[in-house]
């Protein structure tokens, strides 16, 4: 049952992928960029879960599933940027001054650095069956939600009711509490299904603040902020 659900999770996310790699060739945006990266990990993470029966216990799923915490702990951040790039394209007056670039950029570092700790130097992988799912799961790091995630997420429900309240959309707030909601449940099929959501929502929004919009003949990146 769990296998044909994640076979549709590798299937949007490849698709919601290949959107965001269409907005970055249109702008060249770095933030459409990151989210390229965040929704491409996405795709290696539910594959590696989709293959692991089949590939059965052993080093390669092992080293496979150390990829996913890696991915996790280094590319799950970059959102952070994303959100707040989002701002900036719709001019959010604070956003606008280097300091503030500054100040996210040295947050989502520092969350990136708390993600190495513990999905790869205290990483202890462990196989767990759910269903008919194989994977590896880390019983070292802290203890506890991982901070690096939980920050991300909480970041871009702030960034989503800044946006909702200047502009009337409400796709990234709401994205990012049903991610908040999914995770919360701690099952880790709800989780994949809340990262679907959210990365709907990154993608709706990547294409209405970085898309190209038709201006006197010509075409320039601007934010359309119609409902």
């Amino acid at each position: 049952m769990l296998t044909m659900l994640y076979l549709i999770f590798v299937s949007v996310f490849v698709y919601f992928t290949w959107q965001a790699i269409q907005l970055y060739r249109q702008g060249r945006s770095s933030y459409a960029l990151l989210l390229t990266v965040v929704l491409a990990g996405l795709i290696f993470d539910t594959l590696v879960i989709l293959l692991g029966r089949f590939i059965g216990e052993g080093s390669l799923l092992a080293m496979l599933n150390a990829g996913r915490y890696l991915v996790h702990g280094i590319v799950t951040p970059f959102l952070i940027i994303f959100g707040f790039g989002v701002l900036r394209r719709a001019e959010i007056g604070w956003t606008k001054g280097r300091t503030a670039h500054i100040l996210i950029c040295i947050l989502t570092t520092l969350l990136i650095g708390l993600g190495i700790y513990e999905d790869v130097l205290a990483l202890d992988l462990q196989p767990h069956t759910v269903m008919d799912t194989l994977r590896y799961v880390n019983e070292g790091g802290l203890r506890g939600p991982p901070v690096p995630a939980l920050v991300t997420i909480i970041l871009l429900i702030a960034w989503g009711v800044i946006l909702w309240r200047k502009t009337g959309w409400s796709w990234l707030a709401a994205g990012g509490v049903l991610m908040f909601i999914a995770a919360g449940t701690g099952t880790f099929y709800i989780g994949n299904l809340g990262e679907a959501v959210l990365g709907l929502a990154n993608v709706l929004t990547a294409r209405k603040f970085f898309g190209l919009t038709k201006n006197d003949g010509g075409m320039q990146w601007k934010p359309t902020l119609s409902p």
